[in-house]
């Protein structure tokens, strides 16, 4: 893992277009504020799109919009994540890549393999946290582009299970 990286590196093109966008709203060196972002002007990459609101300075995440294909199954909007999810290995773990995403510096690229068994799951999901900050400076929400390498099946929600193993393949900063 590099401290930081280059968008060229993200290997998911709906992820750089996103990084690209939110990195147009930035003025450097402060965060853009959700204020600043326009969803019309990323109508395309809705689907693929999900806010968190960042509590007690990143310790906890509310979800506060999920793009639709990222439901699947369960709608977990305006529920705190660490009550949403079912403990286990997929709790730890998201919640483990949200407080990295939030804490910064800049950007962070995510990509882990999951193992299900028991479900119909996505096998490779890479996920790009980008942090907001109404101050510029305190991250008080999160956008967070993700883009699996499957569809699942609807009526099965991959929230709602752990897999037996999760493998975490690459992660790095962006400015």
């Amino acid at each position: 893992m590099s401290p930081q990286s280059d968008v060229a590196e993200i290997p998911v093109a709906k992820l750089r277009r996103l990084y690209d966008y939110w990195f147009s709203k930035r003025e450097l060196p402060d965060l853009p504020a959700c204020a600043d972002i326009v969803f019309d002007e990323i109508a395309d990459l809705l689907p693929h799109i999900m806010l968190a609101e960042v509590l007690k300075k990143g310790r906890h995440f509310r979800f506060m919009l999920i793009g639709s294909d990222l439901l699947v199954g369960v709608d977990p909007t305006g529920k705190l994540q660490h009550e949403e999810l079912p403990e286990g290995i997929y709790r730890d773990h998201i919640t483990a890549l949200f407080r990295r995403g939030a804490a910064g510096p800049g950007a962070l690229y995510s990509r882990s393999s999951y193992g299900y068994t028991e479900v119909e799951g996505p096998r490779t999901i890479g996920r790009l946290f980008l942090p907001l900050a109404s101050d510029g400076k305190t991250v008080d929400m999160m956008m967070i582009g993700q883009v699996s390498d499957s569809k699942v099946a609807m009526g099965h929600s991959p929230w709602q299970t752990n897999p037996p193993s999760i493998t975490e393949e690459i992660e790095f900063r962006l400015p």
